[in-house]
C-alpha cells in the first residue's frame, strides 16, 4: 500500500486510502448515518480518490463553500478551509470534513449541524469504528 497521498497540501489518512482502494469506503445503508451525524442523509456520497481531489480543489478554491464562519461546539473558531479536507457528504451542503488544525497526522472529523460545526469523531479511525468500516474486516 502506497502511503503519503496528499490532497490540497494535506496528508490523507492512510486508512482512508486503504478503504477507498479496497472498495469499502461507501455510505452504509442501514440508517447508521442518521445516528452518527444527527440528520437524515439526502444523497450520501463517500469520495473515491479522483472525487476527493476534485471536490477539495473546489473546496479550497472557494472557501465560501464552507458557508459562513461557524464556531465548533467546543468554542473553537469556525473551520479553516485551507486546513481541512472534505471526504464525503450526506447531501448538498452537508460535508464530512477532516480538520487538521490540531494534528496533521490525526485530524478530527467535523460536520456542520445548524449554525455550528460539531465533532463527530476524534480521528478517522474512530469514524470508521462508528461506521462499522474497518480496513481489514
Amino acid at each position: 500500500m502506497e502511503d503519503g497521498v496528499v490532497v490540497g497540501g494535506l496528508p490523507v489518512p492512510p486508512q482512508l486510502i486503504a478503504l477507498i482502494r479496497a472498495g469499502r469506503w461507501s455510505p452504509p445503508t442501514d440508517g447508521i448515518l442518521r445516528d452518527i451525524f444527527g440528520e437524515d442523509p439526502q444523497q450520501p456520497c463517500f469520495y473515491g480518490e479522483r472525487m476527493l481531489i476534485c471536490e477539495n480543489r473546489v473546496w479550497h478554491a472557494e472557501p465560501e463553500n464552507a458557508g459562513p464562519p461557524r464556531p465548533i461546539a467546543e468554542g473553537n473558531l469556525g473551520i479553516l478551509v485551507e486546513m481541512s479536507l472534505v471526504i464525503g457528504d450526506l447531501g448538498p451542503a452537508m460535508p464530512i470534513v477532516l480538520d487538521y488544525r490540531e494534528s496533521l497526522t490525526s485530524p478530527r472529523v467535523l460536520y456542520p449541524r445548524g449554525l455550528m460545526w460539531v465533532q463527530i469523531a476524534e480521528n478517522f479511525n474512530e469514524l470508521t469504528g462508528l461506521l462499522r468500516l474497518r480496513e481489514s474486516d
